[in-house]
């Protein structure tokens, strides 16, 4: 999870902020788990898996930061992702066709971006998809 997310703010040029969550090991014991606090870009994790004793990262927000590049691959690591918000940035490319295997999103801002393309029928995928 750590690597994957690591991987994303490489591609995008960004870094976490600082103290906000651990960036060499499990990242939802930092401090910061919040997409509604102020750091940006942010994480929210959910901690309530196995008897709490397993996290996922359930939120990522990377908003109005001007990041450039596609849709990172990576983001399919994170399978208990509920809330993606990109918007405010300039992200190009088609939406990808595996935005429909984030199966648990629920939330998903890509507005005042500059994807293009069709979209994708995948799209019909997100069951759970309740904000587009």
């Amino acid at each position: 999870m750590v690597s994957a997310l690591n991987s994303i703010f490489q591609q995008w040029e960004i870094q976490a902020p600082q103290n906000s969550w651990n960036i060499s090991g499990d990242p939802c014991n930092g401090a910061a788990q919040s997409l509604y606090d102020s750091n940006n870009p942010a994480i929210a994790c959910d901690c309530s898996f196995n008897s709490a004793t397993t996290c996922h990262i359930t939120g990522l927000k990377v908003v109005g930061l001007n990041r450039r590049g596609g849709m990172p691959a990576e983001l399919l690591a994170f399978k208990f992702l509920t809330v993606l918000d990109l918007r405010l940035n300039y992200l190009t490319g088609p939406l990808p066709a595996w935005i429909g295997n984030l199966s648990t999103l629920q939330r998903l801002s890509i507005c005042i971006n500059a994807f293009f393309g069709p979209i994708p029928k995948e799209l019909g995928n997100l069951k759970e998809l309740t904000y587009l």
